[in-house]
């Protein structure tokens, strides 16, 4: 199946499975860093942390999902972007279950989105809390004639989220995936949509 995008070579390295298969993480994560610092000003002092994130994405490869580096903020802002298709349409327990996290420490920020290729769909930001530790994820669905296709980004500091989204964003503006067919599903994203409650919903006026 064949998965296109668009982005700005200065703000996203693709992590290319083949590439890393026949090089290792670590010597894919090396390459990586010295084609991108040749066209992008990275700090030397944040060039071995953008080579361990690239070696943890990589060590993540698979054939069936497409991952990135985000990258803002001169590297200072680092943060995974996993794209992936499912040859079905998920149903509705296993959306939510991807939607939504047990980790969760607050409802999360949803929204109705739409990109040219991949129709309506909808999109979850969570702030979650593990071991202690807070981050952010953004999730995304979009639903198929017989195929879902789905992205998630982080995790990733939660200050760094307001950097890190609008770069997935615009990739995935553009995603085009092979034999994707939109479904016109705005029933399922408002469904989705009222079943969040967020701070303030419960105001009245």
């Amino acid at each position: 199946m064949e998965i296109g995008f668009d982005f700005e070579l200065a703000k996203a390295i693709p992590v290319e499975t083949a590439d890393v298969r026949q090089l290792g993480a670590a010597e894919w994560a090396a390459q990586a860093v010295s084609r991108f610092t040749a066209v992008v000003d990275v700090p030397v002092a944040l060039r071995a942390r953008l080579q361990g994130a690239l070696e943890s994405v990589a060590a993540e490869v698979s054939d069936d999902a497409r991952r990135f580096l985000l990258v803002g903020t001169d590297a200072a802002v680092l943060a995974p972007l996993v794209f992936f298709v499912v040859d079905r349409e998920l149903t509705r327990q296993e959306q939510a279950d991807f939607l939504w996290a047990p980790s969760a420490i607050l409802p999360p920020a949803s929204l109705r989105v739409e990109t040219e290729h991949l129709g309506v769909g909808f999109s979850s930001t969570l702030a979650q809390r593990e071991d202690g530790v807070d981050f952010g994820t953004r999730r995304w669905l979009f639903f198929g004639q017989g195929l879902t296709a789905g992205a998630l980004l982080g995790p990733v500091a939660p200050y760094s989220l307001a950097v890190a989204e609008p770069i997935a964003e615009s990739i995935l503006s553009a995603a085009r995936v092979e034999g994707f067919v939109p479904l016109a599903n705005h029933d399922r994203v408002e469904e989705l949509l009222a079943a969040v409650v967020r701070a303030g919903d419960e105001w009245k006026a």
